[in-house]
């Protein structure tokens, strides 16, 4: 007799197994397109979620200083 999905009482280490499986097989039927979407979806999620000095820690952590001012640069209108 099969289990209900509700009765399958995984452990910790087994739901996080079901996770990556889960994870791997939904990026891996992607195309780059789709990829490229849902990362520009979820990065303007986190972004939308930062308020102006976290977004530039953000910048600062994950570039760097001259990227941050690079961006900064093209918004006002200046040529570098």
């Amino acid at each position: 007799m099969n289990k209900s999905m509700n009765e399958n009482n995984l452990n910790a280490e087994q739901f996080e197994q079901l996770q990556t499986l889960y994870i791997e097989t939904i990026v891996d039927s992607m195309s780059m397109e789709d990829l490229q979407v849902y990362v520009t979806n979820d990065m303007e999620d986190f972004c939308n979620s930062l308020s102006e000095k976290e977004l530039i820690n953000e910048i600062n952590y994950t570039l760097d200083e001259t990227m941050l001012e690079e961006f900064i640069t093209t918004i006002r209108g200046q040529s570098s």
